[in-house]
């Protein structure tokens, strides 16, 4: 496999997803990413998961660490730590994302570690920062979506805030550590200088809501959820959710003109003539989305989409992930790929959805099973045949049993 990244190594001590997914990217670009474990496990390998299926092994591990390769060695045995040091030693690129502080008490914080890999390009992913209030705190997607106030922006006005059903601020601030490493390496060719790339989860988060930040900065006005459903704390009706007589809908933006003509389409126009001006369809948004939600449910959802056509309001009709995974895009795109485990079950997952014309991004090797490339790893370091038996007797690094490497 080759990529644009090919020739760049990467030592990726990393955990969970936010981590993970950052080096399965630069490992879908074509690093080498050599992923750093412990004995005890990285513990998305067995969260969220089906002991009968998959081999037991979790279908998140199995979507957020394919293209890497894996070392199992114990970081608390002096040998363990030596053999990671050695590999750090010779890494371009060192990725983490533990809590601040745990590399250094390694000795392998970005100050120790560019004492003797001075060009090192060091990416740290934490969940409030390496300094400052919250450091020490613990970060999770939930907890930051708590935190950062996203939480408070979903679900209606008159219900409980509601959490996004997918780990937005993992894939987020991950995507930040990819373009940060890429930066680097380019300035890095330029100039012959590594440096420490640093993005946190409540960080990405506040970036992530941007938009809806100014609003309310700069509007003063402080983000309100709608009682009747609209799908955002700034836009007017009829922006939402609705249902239908056989299922439901989303429908997005409209100006007065439209909404009017979906007043027509509808048979509710009287119900939305005293709102049909800019500043009605925002401070009535609720009464607007109500009268409109009347005359939705009348209708299935076919006969709405159909009737809808002329209005220049956009609808869609919300559909399960199991059913948008068949969509004729998705199909098309390529975007689901099914690879065979090391564990020996098949699996599909969602591939990287990146072109490039040049360089194609591929799927060349599926997660790995605990310590599957230990040895080689052990051997592309320089350490002899004896020394290996001795570090895997000792237990300072564990190779996995189950058969041969990808």
């Amino acid at each position: 496999m080759s990529g644009v990244l090919t020739g760049v190594r990467v030592a990726a001590f990393t955990h969970f997803a936010a981590g993970p997914l950052a080096a399965q990217f630069l490992g879908d670009l074509g690093a080498d990413v050599v992923k750093i474990e412990a004995p005890w496990r990285d513990l998305n390998r067995y969260c969220i998961r089906d002991p009968e299926k998959l081999s037991g092994i979790s279908p998140y591990f199995l979507a957020t660490n394919r293209n890497q390769r894996c070392l199992v060695v114990d970081m608390k045995q002096a040998a363990g730590l030596a053999v990671v040091r050695r590999l750090v030693e010779r890494a371009d690129v060192l990725l983490e994302n533990h809590r601040p502080g745990a590399m250094a008490r390694l000795g392998l914080g970005y100050a120790q570690v560019k004492g003797f890999n001075p060009d090192i390009v060091y990416a740290s992913n934490s969940a409030y920062g390496q300094d400052g209030p919250g450091r020490d705190d613990p970060g999770q997607d939930l907890l930051l979506q708590a935190r950062t106030g996203i939480a408070s922006l979903t679900g209606r006005g008159d219900g409980p805030p509601v959490p996004v059903g997918a780990y937005v601020i993992d894939a987020y601030a991950s995507l930040l550590v990819v373009i940060g490493v890429l930066s680097a390496l380019r300035h890095r060719d330029a100039t012959g200088e590594g440096q420490w790339i640093q993005a946190d989860m409540m960080a990405a988060t506040m970036h992530l809501m941007a938009q809806e930040a100014s609003y309310a900065m700069n509007l003063g006005v402080p983000p309100v959820r709608s009682r009747a459903g609209i799908a955002h704390v700034d836009q007017p009706a009829p922006y939402g959710v609705y249902q239908t007589a056989d299922g439901y809908v989303v429908m997005s933006l409209g100006d007065v003109a439209s909404v009017t003509r979906v007043g027509e389409a509808l048979g509710v126009l009287e119900e939305l003539r005293p709102y049909l001006t800019e500043r009605g369809l925002r401070a009535n948004r609720d009464e607007v989305a109500a009268a409109i939600a009347t005359g939705v449910r009348r209708l299935s959802t076919a006969e709405l989409t159909t009737r809808m056509a002329y209005t220049g309001v956009w609808v869609a009709p919300i559909r399960t992930l199991l059913d948008a995974l068949q969509d004729p895009v998705v199909i098309h795109q390529q975007l689901i790929k099914q690879l065979s485990s090391p564990y020996g079950a098949q699996y599909r997952v969602v591939g990287n959805p990146l072109k490039l014309s040049g360089t194609p991004i591929d799927t060349f090797r599926p997660a790995p099973a605990a310590g599957e490339h230990s040895v080689a790893v052990l051997r592309e370091l320089g350490y002899t045949a004896t020394e290996i038996e001795g570090l895997l007797a000792e237990k300072a690094v564990v190779q996995w049993a189950g058969g041969g490497e990808r």
